[in-house]
């Protein structure tokens, strides 16, 4: 299996001892580094005034290819609880958890959360995975939290890591859990009639990210720019999507987030008629997305404009 495998810039060895260059007192906050902002901003929402989060991910980057930080290991090495996205979307963090030799953020430690437990997964692969196949995740597709309501479960599990590792905050938590909860439920019944009179619509995206998406919202994948996960597009790929996308009787929106390349997402939308969205992926993607919220926002009203556009 072809995997897009993360760049350590530093030897552990380097990445401990830089790292406590960088190590400072304590504080009364609970720490929480998150993998992601999309997580880190879940955990915030549940934690309140009470936690201190960090994201090692920056938004617009791509997740699979994450490069590690002196600065990173000391704050796991000092972090309360560490919020992972798992499937296998965030390897580069094994590297971080072990250089840092925190034992509570190990797997199976108080402090440590893998946000996908009980994710229902889509895109796991029943067939053989070979050099092949491109980036497969063998879990199935990471790229959950963009099924907005995937958040309840998102927060479920960073509720549950927080209660570990301070009992005496459970109410506090789950109070705050709730209040996200109800602004998430509001939020979604505004999407939906946003989105409901594109109804089995088509999408274009540049990489397999959006699957847990269009299933929520009724939607459809048309294709992918990358024939793989992974693999850059071909001429003849390329050719082989603009004929696809001439043969529909509605439009198409071309859409993906600011870090893929867009070359040939623009060749496409010139050759077909299409409308190119730029829509983010991840909290902080673009300005105004600073919360989970306002990024499904920005995703709706980027689907609607392209969707609407004549």
């Amino acid at each position: 299996m072809k995997t897009r495998f993360f760049h350590v810039t530093f030897s552990v060895v380097t990445l401990v001892l830089a790292g406590l260059l960088f190590a400072s007192p304590g504080s009364a906050a609970i720490s929480v580094v998150a993998a992601t902002p999309d997580l880190a901003d879940i955990a915030k929402q549940v934690g309140g005034d009470r936690v201190s989060v960090y994201s090692i991910a920056r938004p617009n980057q791509d997740l699979h290819m994450i490069e590690s930080r002196p600065s990173d290991v000391s704050r796991i090495a000092r972090a309360d609880l560490v919020v992972r996205v798992g499937l296998d979307l965030d390897l580069w963090m094994d590297a971080l958890v072990n250089a840092a030799g925190n034992g509570r953020v190990n797997r199976g430690g108080s402090g440590y959360v893998d946000a996908s437990v009980g994710i229902q997964r889509l895109e796991v692969p029943r067939e053989q995975i070979t050099g092949a196949s491109g980036d497969i995740h063998v879990y199935g597709n990471p790229h959950y939290w963009l099924d907005p309501l995937n958040g309840e479960i998102i927060s479920a599990n960073i509720l549950e890591g927080l209660k570990r590792v301070s009992p005496a905050d459970a109410n506090y938590f789950e109070r705050n859990r709730n209040a996200f909860l109800a602004g998430l439920r509001s939020a979604m019944r505004r999407w939906q009639e946003k989105l409901s009179p594109y109804q089995g619509r088509k999408i274009v995206n540049y990489h397999d990210a959006w699957p847990y998406f269009v299933r929520r919202f009724g939607l459809r994948v048309l294709g992918c720019i990358e024939p793989k996960p992974g693999i850059p597009p071909t001429a003849s790929h390329v050719a082989s999507l603009i004929e696809r996308i001439k043969a529909e009787k509605q439009p198409v929106v071309i859409a993906d987030a600011a870090f893929y390349p867009d070359k040939a997402a623009k060749t496409i939308a010139a050759r077909t008629g299409c409308e190119f969205v730029v829509i983010p992926s991840s909290v902080g993607g673009a300005k105004g997305a600073d919360d989970f919220l306002s990024l499904f926002d920005h995703i709706v009203d980027g689907l609607v404009r392209g969707f609407s556009h004549r």
